[in-house]
């Protein structure tokens, strides 16, 4: 492949990516996000956050995959108590709960 391709292909990409988001910018005047539609996509995208999150926890996949059990569930246990004490703030339970991770696989 040319560089020449390599950069139209970009450039195509990019315009139909932004081109599709100014499109939705645009129609999102008219909708409302008290809908049923909009809770059921809510739901929909909380399971499958929670389903991939379960995933790497139960059934890790490389690097991770050498840690224990233990570890994984205490870090996660860690994060939802500090999500939750800390008035469900997600920049502290994530950075709290590394730490956790890292000092129990890296020293206990």
């Amino acid at each position: 492949m040319t560089t020449n391709f390599i950069y139209l292909a970009i450039f195509a990409a990019s315009v139909a990516t932004y081109f599709c988001r100014a499109l939705g910018v645009f129609s999102s005047k008219n909708l409302s996000t008290d809908s049923p539609i909009f809770h059921w996509i809510k739901c929909v995208s909380i399971g499958v956050i929670s389903a991939v999150i379960t995933k790497i926890i139960l059934f890790p996949a490389g690097l991770l995959s050498e840690t224990t059990f233990g570890s994984r569930i205490i870090a996660t246990l860690v994060a939802i108590a500090v999500y939750f004490l800390f008035k469900k703030n997600v920049l502290l339970s994530v950075f709290i709960s590394t730490i956790t991770f890292l000092i129990i696989n890296f020293y206990i």
